[in-house]
């Protein structure tokens, strides 16, 4: 009896999966995953894999710039793209799980004198060795526990935008920060700022709009907000609550 012809769409989905896993990737400890083997259309910019990011460098523990999450997680996040999908909109990734050494890799950069710094686009105006005390960088982070991830707002079906090189302040006006979307969100991802807040008065109508519009998808399948950074989101019913990791993303 002939095997049934596969359907072209999932030959296709099948082989980005493939291309996208890394050769030599270790296998996840159990209860994670790779959110590109499940949902591979969803966008992910991966920034501390990249040098743009508020350290100016890439970040220890991030070997690829690859999204990866406790599995129940991964599964309400895809919920979400679908939720969106239906408004015209879809999510952009810009970190999810944290090695534990990323973490503490943030706390020494701001004691290291000379260090690589990109202030003047992610916190412009606040010297680095404030950041701590201003609670934008802490020495233990939920990312670190799987369940969290920084987000962001597309068109649905929007071209991919590469990730910047360069930009003015991340709280400037949208044509001069980083270009991540073409939607206004505000701020930029990772702005040390109190634009960021998700309530801010002082973002235009559109950026509130776009921010109510992600908090409230992400709620409806089961992420909190945190109110100092509209990207910021974590799984209520996270499966590690208590319970940080250190695998390197490969």
């Amino acid at each position: 009896m002939p095997r049934p012809a596969i359907g072209r769409q999932a030959l296709t989905a099948a082989l980005l999966v493939l291309a996208s896993r890394p050769a030599s990737a270790e296998p996840l400890p159990g209860g994670f995953v790779r959110l590109r083997e499940l949902a591979p259309a969803i966008a992910q910019d991966m920034r501390y894999a990249t040098p743009f990011n508020f350290t100016g460098a890439a970040v220890p523990g991030y070997g690829r710039g690859e999204c990866v999450l406790t599995r129940i997680a991964a599964d309400a996040l895809i919920r979400v793209e679908k939720r969106l999908a239906r408004q015209g909109y879809g999510l952009k990734l810009f970190d999810c799980y944290r090695p534990a050494r990323a973490v503490a890799a943030f706390i020494d950069w701001v004691k290291r004198p000379g260090a690589p710094n990109l202030g003047r686009i992610f916190h412009p105006g606040i010297a680095k060795g404030d950041l701590v005390a201003r609670g934008y960088i802490a020495g233990n982070s939920s990312h670190s526990r799987g369940s969290t991830v920084d987000v962001g707002l597309v068109p649905a079906g929007a071209a991919t935008v590469p990730t910047p090189v360069d930009a003015g302040p991340c709280d400037g006006p949208s044509a001069t920060r980083p270009h991540e979307t073409e939607l206004d969100l505000g701020t930029s991802f990772d702005c040390f700022s109190e634009k960021s807040a998700l309530g801010h008065p002082g973002v235009s109508n559109e950026a509130r709009r776009n921010r109510a519009l992600l908090a409230t998808a992400m709620s409806a399948e089961g992420f909190r907000g945190y109110g100092k950074e509209w990207w910021h989101f974590t799984l209520a019913k996270e499966p590690f609550p208590t319970m940080p990791f250190d695998f390197a993303v490969e």
